[in-house]
């Protein structure tokens, strides 16, 4: 009888045992879950944030502000190549340019800015751009040399000219997205900002943006300077 009694003790003792390194290892699991959780919610939400800041940094370097920001977006003249004149002499609406820039000219959205001499600036659409085989002095090995036709070429000896497109950067539906003209916004980022507590603003001359994460294991708020305004 006594050794019956000692292993109905044994196995009692054995079960709660093993139920409590059961609960201790699923106790340990849900802790490890969480912490990988933290983890990728804090590096998704750092990635979207250094592709908010180099973008938009980025942008305002090369680009004009068309308006002050609002508090879910800023409009822009988002410049993508410059182009100097080969010539000041050319055809009606024709101009043999020298190109560089991130992309070749796209009739189908981009417009022209040109700067004369005394800095003064007009706009042209872009109604074609192709490659050219005229020669072109001003060119170097980086550049293209392509023709232009334009609605309104320049009627003024002009020094640059700079190809844009219009568009504006969004914080809205949790990321940062870009749109050009009428088209979709495009996410440029993943959905991991909370709109009501995310924005633009000028302050004291500068540009300055606020994200704060909707996840809140994923951080607290950021708040970092992208630009002046300039005029």
């Amino acid at each position: 009888m006594s050794r019956a009694g000692g292993t109905v003790i044994e196995a009692i003792f054995a079960l709660t045992l093993g139920l409590f390194v059961v609960m201790l290892g699923l106790q340990t699991a849900a802790q490890v879950n969480h912490a990988q959780r933290r983890l990728d919610s804090r590096k998704e939400a750092i990635e979207s944030l250094r592709v908010l800041r180099h973008v938009m940094r980025r942008e305002f370097a090369h680009t004009r502000a068309i308006a002050p920001p609002a508090s879910d977006s800023v409009a822009l003249r988002a410049f993508r190549g410059l182009a100097l004149l080969c010539s000041q002499t050319f055809e009606p609406g024709r101009l043999v340019v020298a190109y560089r820039g991130d992309r070749l000219p796209d009739p189908s959205k981009d417009s022209v800015e040109f700067t004369d001499a005394d800095g003064g600036v007009l706009y042209s659409d872009l109604i074609g751009s192709g490659v050219s085989s005229d020669s072109c002095g001003a060119a170097d090995s980086t550049e293209m040399i392509l023709a232009w036709h334009l609605d309104r070429p320049p009627v003024v000896p002009v020094v640059l000219a700079r190809v844009f497109e219009r568009g504006s950067y969004h914080l809205t539906g949790s990321a940062l997205r870009y749109r050009r003209g009428v088209s979709g916004r495009q996410p440029l980022t993943p959905e991991v900002w909370t709109d009501s507590q995310s924005s633009w603003r000028t302050e004291d001359g500068r540009i300055v943006v606020t994200v704060t994460p909707s996840d809140s294991v994923a951080g607290a708020a950021w708040s970092g300077f992208l630009s002046w305004v300039y005029p």
